[in-house]
């Protein structure tokens, strides 16, 4: 039986710091509780473990560290759907330049206490990743590999 029976699978491209992009499916926990739905991307890579897991496409599973990894790449998230979140979620633009010059640009959504919710205290937010999104792909950003940060509200 496999160890893996518990967890939904996203599709994710993760890049390494030093630029290698390794593609499989993520691990996210399947929940029944607040908030509905399971587990985001977000969510598992925010967890204080070290590592997490990837299963390639050939049925292998590799561990890898959170801390070596810069961004994971997730296409077509399925947005937020609760209506009483939305309207207490705050969007704001942002563009990332990532250490070795990396350039990502899209839009944050985020639920901060109205005395912070600032981009500034979005990024500030415990975690060591944050996300961004385009049209079409869902980026999470490792924190720590991150050069700048400029806000376009």
């Amino acid at each position: 039986m496999s160890d893996w029976g518990t967890t939904n699978r996203v599709p994710a491209d993760a890049t390494l710091a030093e630029g290698i992009v390794i593609s499989g499916d993520l691990h996210v926990l399947a929940r029944d509780t607040y908030p509905p739905g399971p587990e985001t991307p977000l969510e598992m890579l925010n967890r204080p473990e070290v590592f997490f897991a990837l299963t390639l496409a050939d049925g292998s599973v590799t561990f890898m560290p959170k801390t070596q990894v810069a961004v994971v790449a997730c296409h077509d998230q399925t947005p937020l759907a609760d209506p009483d979140r939305m309207s207490a979620a705050k969007l704001v633009m942002l563009e990332v330049v990532l250490h070795g010059g990396a350039e990502y640009r899209g839009r944050s959504t985020f639920e901060l206490p109205a005395n912070r919710a600032r981009a500034l205290d979005y990024v500030n937010a415990p975690g060591g990743f944050f996300s961004l999104s385009s049209d079409d792909v869902t980026w999470y950003l490792n924190k720590a590999h991150v050069r700048l940060i400029r806000p376009f509200d």
